[in-house]
């Protein structure tokens, strides 16, 4: 007899949030017993994690080759930078107010990445960076970062990628 929810298709969905801060923990990983271990360099080094005010937070494990994947995708966006404004400069996240007392922290199961830098489009202009991770049912969730935290983002990611990234070296870096 099948559950009253086993044939209830998976939901799909976008979600948006602006970082008002972010982090990076290393983590230790083990295999449980009786499982074969993951290729080497493919199992989680790290857990990034993005957050807007004290009650949304979205945590990302993320391995050595996750780390150089999304490095890279940070290098592609960066010549698709244009000029913006001055006004544009100096963006700040705005925090979600999700109501007291209740928390939402996402932990996609991270199949995909995306940047998009900063960029005035035909309907108006998108002061922030934004990084998307596609999770493994194809929703996505939609990150806005400034550029002091996309600095951040990368410095960690780095240590990540290089096997620099020790239980001494999480970052605690605040947006500016």
């Amino acid at each position: 007899v099948a559950a009253p929810y086993d044939n209830i298709p998976a939901m799909r969905m976008t979600i948006g949030f602006h970082a008002s801060d972010f982090h990076c923990h290393p983590v230790e990983f083990e295999v449980p017993e009786g499982e074969q271990a993951p290729e080497p360099g493919t199992e989680p080094a790290a857990m990034l994690e993005f957050r807007s005010g004290a009650n949304l937070a979205i945590h990302i494990p993320v391995s050595l080759q996750d780390a150089e994947g999304m490095m890279g995708a940070f290098t592609q966006a960066e010549p698709m930078r244009q000029s913006l404004p001055p006004e544009a400069l100096n963006w700040q996240p705005q925090i979600t107010g999700l109501p007291e007392g209740m928390f939402w922290i996402m932990n996609p199961q991270l199949i995909g990445m995306s940047v998009t830098p900063p960029q005035q489009m035909p309907d108006g202009l998108v002061p922030h960076w934004t990084v998307a991770f596609q999770d493994q049912d194809e929703s996505q969730i939609q990150v806005a970062v400034s550029d002091a935290m996309c600095v951040s983002i990368i410095r960690a990611l780095a240590q990540v990628a290089h096997g620099e990234f020790g239980s001494g070296d999480a970052t605690d870096d605040a947006a500016e």
